[in-house]
């Protein structure tokens, strides 16, 4: 079977930091950074979100879906909010 997106091989998604490569399959960049949605094949409309991957599940706990903490100073532990 050939693949439809030949960015990220159908997959939906690219490596964040090499965006010519996909972010799984054979050919997937092993530069161990985060993916990002295919900016080909997986651009989600206004107020949507992108096709998730197969198997893909959202962390949800009483105050709502998991966000990053926000970066308000640098202590000589890292980043403190």
């Amino acid at each position: 079977m050939t693949a439809k997106c030949t960015l990220c091989d159908d997959g939906g998604w690219v490596c964040e930091d090499h965006p010519g490569r996909p972010w799984e399959g054979a050919r997937a960049c092993s530069c161990g950074a985060a993916g990002a949605p295919c900016p080909w094949c997986n651009v989600p409309a206004e107020g949507e979100t992108p096709r998730m991957l197969d198997g893909f599940k959202t962390e949800v706990d009483k105050y709502g879906w998991k966000q990053p903490r926000k970066r308000t100073g640098l202590s000589f532990g890292g980043w403190v909010g």
